[in-house]
Formats: C-alpha cells, sequence, structure tokens
C-alpha cells in the first residue's frame, strides 16, 4: 500500500477489533468477580471496607473517564494515530498494577497498611491505567471506519470479545480457584 491509501473495512478489523476487547475485559471481568473475594477471604479486609473502595472508585472513575476524553480528544495524532498511542503507553501499567492487586505477601502486613495498598493499587489499575486504555479503545472505533454500518459491525465485534472474555473467566477461573 502506498502513503496515504486506506485499506478496505473488513474482516481482520472486526476480529483485531474482537480480541482487543477480550484482552481488555479480561482483567476488567476477573476484577469485578473475584476482586472483593480475594480482599475479604485472602487479605482479611472487611466487606464494607472493600465496598467503601468500590464506591470511592466510581466517584474518582467520573472525573478520569471525562478528562481521559478530553486528554484523548486534544491530543494531536500520533505516529500510529490519536488511540493507538495510549493503548501501547498503557498496556505495560495495567498489567503491572493488575498483577500488584493481588499479591498474597500482603497478608501478612497490618491492617491499615493492607487498606491503604487495596486503595493504592485498585484506584492506579481501575481509575488511571484501565480508563487510559479503555477511553481510547472505545473510541477507536470513529477512526477506523467512517461508516455507520462498519461502525455497528466493530461494536458488536467488541462485545463478543467481551462475552468470550467473561466466558472464560465465568469457567476456567472457578475451575482452578476451587479444585487447587
Amino acid at each position: 500500500m502506498k502513503d496515504g491509501e486506506v485499506r478496505d473495512f473488513g474482516r481482520r478489523d472486526k476480529i483485531g477489533y474482537m480480541f482487543g476487547d477480550f484482552g481488555n475485559d479480561f482483567t476488567f471481568i476477573f476484577a469485578s468477580s473475584f476482586l472483593m473475594v480475594f480482599y475479604t477471604k485472602v487479605l482479611g479486609i472487611s466487606g464494607g471496607m472493600v465496598g467503601t473502595l468500590f464506591l470511592v472508585a466510581r466517584f474518582v472513575d467520573a472525573f478520569t473517564d471525562v478528562t481521559m476524553g478530553r486528554i484523548v480528544d486534544a491530543a494531536p495524532p500520533a505516529r500510529d494515530g490519536k488511540f493507538r498511542c495510549w493503548i501501547r503507553r498503557m498496556c505495560g501499567p495495567v498489567a503491572l498494577s493488575s498483577f500488584l492487586m493481588y499479591q498474597t505477601a500482603m497478608a501478612q502486613a497490618s491492617m491499615p497498611w493492607k487498606i491503604v495498598y487495596m486503595y493504592v493499587t485498585y484506584l492506579l489499575w481501575g481509575s488511571i491505567f484501565y480508563t487510559s486504555i479503555n477511553i481510547p479503545y472505545g473510541s477507536m472505533a470513529s477512526a477506523i471506519t467512517t461508516e455507520a454500518s462498519e461502525r455497528t459491525a466493530l461494536s458488536t465485534s467488541r462485545s463478543i470479545g467481551a462475552t468470550l472474555a467473561g466466558l472464560v473467566i465465568g469457567i476456567v477461573t472457578p475451575l482452578f480457584l476451587y479444585t487447587t
């Protein structure tokens, strides 16, 4: 393809967008399904304290989601576009913070340290790093195609990716957790 040419929209775009959301939702669905159990059963933090964290995080998200949207809108396009650069920059931090949320070594720490650790890692993961991937990723469909029917196909592919991630988490994880 020559410079300036755009290839036709097709199956490759849909499959790529589907697997992008599979990866994006994999950590989110895992945290949504099992993080409360980890915090209460492994770290021994009360359910009320964990619920408070989740409530606080939703308030923080109200600001970080809008802020990330504004940052992406205002940013000049990079070599690989306005959206992909954020996904590439933040995939490492979101993976690292996701890993840090589940540290069993924290079970030996004092309760105040556990709570501070829980707040810091969860807010970094969800309200900062996950947001900095999810907002650009959701916005990327508008840059992939201008055709409404193709955007609908991308949205459908994204939903399929999220459903597949939910199936893997919902089926494989309990088999592993409750048999080992």
